[in-house]
């Protein structure tokens, strides 16, 4: 079975783009434009991996993954995380628990072989 990736971005074009490349690698993709919105759909069915915008409005990113760590349930407290950001304050978000991080200027075909490294480190298919 594919694995679930949920990409949050406020942008719909980055959102569209990246569902777009993700679901050309096999992954079955959902989307959320919002840290609130993406915190309900993660409680009512975890992904297997989130790419998460850490620059959204009102809830950011930084705060999504700290609800996440702090999550009773392990299916959601354990959720690897993918953070895309323009800023260069990577410590902040290691610090929140994100996994990983990639530049807003990132590459798709870099995204997907980082999805991939990911879930393989958690053991999950790809």
């Amino acid at each position: 079975m594919a694995a679930r990736v949920l990409v949050v971005d406020d942008s719909r074009l980055v959102t569209d783009i990246v569902k777009s490349r993700l679901e050309s690698q096999g992954y079955r993709v959902s989307l959320a434009y919002s840290g609130e919105e993406a915190l309900e759909m993660i409680h009512a069915d975890p992904p297997d991996l989130l790419v998460l915008d850490i620059r959204l409005p009102g809830m950011d990113g930084y705060e999504v993954c700290r609800r996440l760590r702090q999550d009773p349930d392990p299916a959601v407290r354990d959720l690897p995380v993918i953070a895309l950001t323009s800023m260069d304050d990577t410590s902040v978000g290691f610090e929140a628990g994100m996994d990983d991080y990639l530049n807003k200027d990132f590459d798709l075909l870099e995204l997907g072989n980082r999805i991939a490294f990911v879930l393989r480190l958690r053991g999950i298919e790809a």
